[in-house]
C-alpha cells in the first residue's frame, strides 16, 4: 500500500496502496484451480509437465483468474469521490472499508503494478496447481486470501492508529506470492514421490529465503531512516538468512545421499517457479520512498507474504487438512 501527504487544499484522506496522513498518507495492502489425483514418476525421473496443463484446465478457472483484474479495473474507473469513499481510514474505519480498501487505486501505475503483480503470480499458481491435482486446494486458498485476508490485514493496520488512510491489492497480492511455494513444492514432490521428507524442508527454505530477500531489498531504506531499528534489523536479516543457509545444506545432503545434481533433481517447472518467487518479491519489496504523496506500507506487504505461505502451511502441512 501507499500513503499520501495531501498537498494544499487536498483532502486529508487520500491514499494508494499505502497510508496517507491527515496530511496524507495511504497504505498498501497488496494477489489459482478439476481436481484429478496424480501420482509421481519414479524416483530420479522428472514427469512431463507440458501439454497436460491445457488438457485440464477449464473454463471456470480462466474465468475465475480474469475475474479479480476486470473488478480492480471497474473499481478504477469509478468516480474518484466514489474511490475515496471506500478507502479505510485509520482513525474512523469501517467493516465496509476495511474489505473494499483493498481494492481500490487512486492512479494508475498503482493499478497496472498491481495488475502486472497478479498476473505473473496467480495463473501460474492456478496452472500449477490443477496440473497437481490440487483445484481444490487453491479455491479454498484463493478463497481465504480474498474473503478473508482483506479483513485481517485492515484489522492489524488500525491497531496502530495514525491520521492516514490505506488503500490497494498489494497485501493480497502477496499473499498469492506467499502461497507460491506451496505449489512449487507440491510439484516437486510429485515428481519425486520419495521425498517427501526433502519438500517439508524445501518450505520454509522457501519461506527464510524470502525474507531474507525482503530484508535485502529494504535494508538501505531502513539502516538511513529509521537508525534505532538497525539492531533489530540486523538482527532479523541475520536470522533469516542463518535459517535459510542452514536449510539448503539439509536439502542438499539428502540430494548428495541419492547422487542427484540439482539440474537433476529440480525439473524446469520447479526451477522457473523458484525463479518466479524470487522476482515477485523483489517487485513487492521495492525500497520505500515517498513519492507523488504516497508512503508505501511496507506492513501490510509483509503481513501478505507472511500470512500467504503460513495459513496453508499451518492448515496443510500441521494439521493435515485434506483439500
Amino acid at each position: 500500500m501507499a500513503s499520501y501527504h495531501p498537498r494544499d487544499n487536498e483532502p486529508s484522506w487520500r491514499s494508494v496502496d499505502s497510508e496517507t496522513d491527515d496530511g496524507g498518507e495511504s497504505s498498501e495492502t497488496g494477489s489459482a484451480v478439476g481436481e484429478t489425483p496424480e501420482t509421481g514418476s519414479a524416483a530420479g525421473q522428472s514427469k512431463d509437465t507440458g501439454s497436460a496443463i491445457g488438457q485440464r484446465i477449464s473454463p471456470l478457472d480462466v474465468a475465475f483468474v480474469a475475474v479479480v483484474p476486470l473488478v480492480l479495473i471497474g473499481v478504477f474507473l469509478l468516480p474518484e469521490a466514489v474511490k475515496r469513499s471506500f478507502t479505510l481510514s485509520y482513525l474512523d474505519p469501517t467493516v465496509v472499508t476495511a474489505y473494499t480498501a483493498h481494492f481500490v487505486h487512486l492512479d494508475s501505475t498503482h493499478l497496472l503494478t498491481n495488475l502486472v503483480v497478479f498476473l505473473l503470480v496467480v495463473p501460474f499458481v492456478a496452472a500449477v496447481s490443477v496440473r497437481n491435482g490440487r483445484r481444490r486446494e487453491f479455491y479454498l486458498v484463493a478463497f481465504t486470501i480474498l474473503a478473508v485476508f482483506p479483513f485481517v490485514f485492515s484489522a492489524l493496520n488500525v491497531l496502530f492508529p495514525r491520521p492516514r488512510i490505506g488503500l490497494g491489492f498489494s497485501g493480497i497480492n502477496l499473499a498469492f506470492v506467499g502461497y507460491l511455494p506451496h505449489v512449487v513444492v507440491a510439484r516437486f514432490e510429485l515428481e519425486r514421490p520419495d521425498t517427501r521428507e526433502i519438500g517439508n524442508v524445501l518450505l520454509p527454505v522457501a519461506f527464510f529465503v524470502g525474507t531474507a530477500t525482503v530484508v535485502l531489498r529494504l535494508g538501505p531504506a531502513v539502516l538511513s531512516e529509521l537508525p534505532a531499528r538497525r539492531s533489530e534489523f540486523a538482527a532479523s536479516g541475520l536470522f533469516s538468512v542463518s535459517a535459510a543457509v542452514v536449510l539448503l545444506s539439509v536439502v542438499f545432503t539428502r540430494f548428495r545421499e541419492r547422487d542427484w545434481l540439482l539440474t537433476d533433481a529440480i525439473s524446469p517447472l520447479v526451477g522457473f517457479g523458484g525463479l518466479l518467487f524470487v522476482l515477485l518479491l523483489v517487485i513487492g519489496f521495492p525500497q520505500p520512498t515517498a513519492s507523488g504523496g504516497s508512503v508505501l506500507n511496507v506492513f501490510v506487504h509483509f503481513l501478505g507474504y507472511s500470512f500467504g505461505y503460513l495459513v496453508p502451511y499451518t492448515a496443510f502441512r500441521v494439521v493435515g487438512i485434506d483439500a
